[in-house]
């Protein structure tokens, strides 16, 4: 099928008390055979983490990790001597290439959440590469900002893959177009916050939709709305 609505309650869960997480697709103890991603994104975890909690030291390699932080303080450090701290707004980009060990904690000061997206690299191996970027003061508003590319373009973070990632905020009542995926690619389509309609279906927050075909769509926030999108190759 070229156009598959999943929602929100349909997402894997794990409750660890400091932490608190909701997995697009199959993710540690989650396992669903066919939610194991969506071309080359195999990763969209919805996590909120308590303060002073978090992950401790822990290794990755051959992939590319962005971290959409939407509220509080996320407290990097890794093995590569990269220590910072990604506030709500902020985007933090790691490229685990041959090999990186990484911790994330939220700020002692309060709770911290975040989207935690892995998209599989087009090349394995290479030196790790560490970049954060603040899009607190871009305007969003009823138009399309770039957060990720391939090539870095209108100040989004470049990552080792032909992928995307947009967002917009939508005014109620405001309409924006989804342009046609191309051959072999597909695009997600998540609602963060809000409500919108695409193709005369409603989606609420934390719903999204998969695309896979050659055709132009129109959303339309029926509530004030927050949207990311995510354009990745298929193969």
């Amino acid at each position: 099928m070229a156009f598959i609505i999943h929602k929100a309650n349909q997402r894997g869960v794990a409750e660890h008390g400091w932490l608190h997480s909701h997995f697009s697709f199959s993710f540690a103890e989650y396992y669903n055979q066919a939610r194991m991603g969506f071309g080359a994104l195999r990763v969209i975890n919805d996590d909120i983490i308590e303060a002073g909690e978090g992950f401790g030291m822990h290794p990755h390699r051959d992939m590319e990790i962005v971290s959409i932080v939407t509220k509080g303080v996320l407290v990097h450090k890794d093995s590569f001597g990269n220590h910072g701290e990604i506030h709500a707004g902020e985007i933090q980009y790691m490229s685990a290439g041959s090999g990186v060990y990484h911790s994330e904690f939220a700020s002692k000061e309060g709770t911290a959440a975040l989207f935690q997206i892995w998209i599989h690299p087009n090349q394995k191996g290479g030196e790790p590469l560490y970049n954060q970027r603040d899009f607190r003061d871009v305007t969003k508003n009823n138009q399309w900002v770039t957060l990720v590319s391939p090539d870095g373009r209108d100040h989004s973070i470049a990552i080792k893959q032909d992928a995307f990632i947009a967002t917009t905020e939508l005014d109620e009542g405001k309409t924006i177009f989804l342009a046609p995926s191309s051959s072999n690619r597909g695009k997600l389509v998540f609602v963060v916050e809000g409500e919108i309609e695409i193709d005369g279906v409603a989606l609420e927050s934390r719903d999204e939709v998969q695309i896979t075909e050659n055709k132009t769509y129109e959303l339309k926030a029926l509530k004030p709305s927050w949207v990311l999108v995510f354009d990745v190759p298929m193969h």
